[in-house]
């Protein structure tokens, strides 16, 4: 019969059974004079935090392993805690990052915050790597400002910045690297413009967009002096409508943006490759509805995030077939570095 060791006295000849609660043993101790019980079963943890960083609520694990809900959220905290800081694991193991990144922000529920919070983070574009990310209940210029700071820390600084047009995030982004380039995405850029022409409930400025479009879309085949010959020729034929004329002005203020991936090899011109990630944790948000607390957030992301690092591609095709079958951190690892193994 096997020998069961008490958790006061660390003996076990004075431990003996003395009934059982559902599949729990009761022990007690003739020493101590003190009883505890002891699960026998496996409990396969790692699992459990695999299914919750996946998407499942305590409620439907709690159903699925057979276990109160608390269980499995002291289960799920006390896994989320072993796992290192997402940051900190950056700056010790990784350091081999591209010249080119994509940044935007997730929001999320919080029940016990009025507002919601949000996921500042960015994504190598070449590497498939998430480096660094904050928690922050806005995307204020001091939010991004911090994210920007903790992603100094890998001593690395981007060529070129991919993001929406978020003014706050430019600005920190060419405070904490003074010679990046940013490139506006243009799928927003043209959706903020289909906005103020009420393209999807008025036909009429419909003609014009589409020149916008086809000048925008053709850019990269363009060089400067046709790319405002253009532009010029939309500014004569519109030169009556005063919201064409702020449209075309607006373009002319953000050019050097729109136009900052020249002469930097596979530069991409919008963010759908965070946007891709935004969806899929959307996915995961949606089945968990809402976080508690700011702490258990922080635990959460850290988490999703560190699995999102070391899970291989499966699905990369045409200039990202080289990723297939390889995670994130192999790609960005030191050279001559171990990696240890978190899941």
């Amino acid at each position: 019969m096997k020998k069961y060791k008490c958790p006061r006295c660390l003996t076990t000849s004075s431990v003996i059974r003395y009934g059982y609660r559902k599949r729990i043993i009761r022990l007690f101790c003739k020493i101590c004079k003190k009883g505890f019980s002891i699960d026998p079963y496996f409990i396969d943890k790692k699992s459990i935090l695999y299914d919750h960083l996946d998407g499942l609520s305590f409620r439907s694990l709690a159903n699925k392993y057979g276990m109160s809900h608390m269980r499995i959220w002291r289960i799920c905290q006390e896994e989320l805690k072993k796992l290192p800081n997402n940051n900190q694991f950056t700056f010790n193991y990784c350091s081999r990052f591209s010249h080119i990144f994509v940044f935007d922000g997730k929001y999320f529920n919080v029940a016990e915050s009025k507002y919601n919070w949000v996921l500042l983070w960015g994504v190598d574009y070449f590497r498939h790597d998430i480096p660094v990310f904050t928690i922050a209940p806005s995307e204020s210029y001091q939010n991004w400002s911090k994210f920007f700071f903790n992603f100094r820390l890998i001593n690395h600084h981007p060529k070129l910045v991919v993001c929406d047009d978020n003014i706050n995030l430019k600005m920190a982004a060419r405070r904490h690297f003074p010679a990046v380039k940013i490139q506006t995405c243009y799928n927003h850029f043209k959706e903020n413009i289909r906005r103020d022409l009420h393209i999807r409930s008025d036909k009429f400025y419909k003609p014009f967009m589409r020149k916008i479009e086809s000048i925008l879309d053709s850019s990269n085949k363009l060089s400067d002096e046709t790319f405002n010959r253009w532009l010029w020729a939309l500014y004569r034929d519109y030169s009556n409508d005063n919201l064409c004329l702020q449209i075309l002005t607006n373009i002319e203020k953000y050019k050097a943006e729109l136009l900052a991936y020249r002469n930097i090899s596979q530069a991409p011109l919008t963010t759908n490759i965070i946007e891709g990630l935004n969806s899929h944790l959307e996915a995961r948000l949606q089945k968990l509805r809402s976080f508690q607390t700011i702490e258990y957030a922080r635990l959460w992301f850290n988490g999703y995030i560190l699995k999102r690092r070391f899970t291989k591609f499966t699905d990369c095709r045409l200039k990202f077939r080289y990723l297939k079958g390889k995670t994130g951190v192999q790609m960005t690892k030191k050279e001559r570095v171990n990696l240890p193994l978190y899941f």
